[in-house]
């Protein structure tokens, strides 16, 4: 049944969900979402208020409802349309994406590009202080000439002449 075919007082009466389906069916291609609620609050005349009230209302029917299929970035269209086997994996990756995702895109790229090279540069530093440890652990006492903590005889000595001046 179309749209065209309910009066008035049928439009206002059937779900939204109805009429979304309607509308796509009718149109025969996937639409936006928000195109999508605009459509269905003009047709059943619902005023911006009910509309802004209802849309998660509707977005998650749709969901839930095996008829509608979310094809990504926010549009959706008829699962009759597609091959029952294909997921909507496959339908979001057969949708052409918008020019101005691809652009946030290459920026995002570019942060991580410079995370990594912090983290690198990180990592180098981590290594580097590590070595450093490890060079003062392995040193000989014999290095220092005496044990830590040991005080020499000549240091004893110097030290008694000192207080007795």
């Amino acid at each position: 049944m179309s749209l065209k075919d309910y009066t008035e007082e049928q439009l206002k009466e059937i779900s939204m969900l109805d009429v979304t389906f309607e509308l796509l069916d009718e149109k025969n291609s996937p639409e936006d979402y928000g195109v999508l609620i605009d459509q269905v609050g003009e047709i059943q005349g619902l005023s911006q208020e009910r509309k802004h009230e209802r849309i998660a209302h509707l977005y998650t029917q749709m969901s839930l409802d095996g008829r509608f299929v979310n094809l990504g970035d926010n549009r959706w269209a008829l699962r009759s349309w597609y091959p029952f086997e294909q997921t909507e994996e496959e339908l979001s990756q057969m949708m052409p994406k918008k020019r101005k995702a691809a652009k946030e895109e290459e920026g995002f790229d570019d942060e991580l590009e410079e995370y990594d090279e912090f983290e690198d540069i990180e990592d180098e530093l981590d290594e580097l202080a590590n070595e450093e440890d490890t060079d003062t652990d392995e040193l000989d006492e014999d290095e220092f000439g005496d044990t830590a903590g040991e005080v020499s005889e000549d240091e004893k000595d110097e030290e008694e002449s000192e207080e007795e001046k």
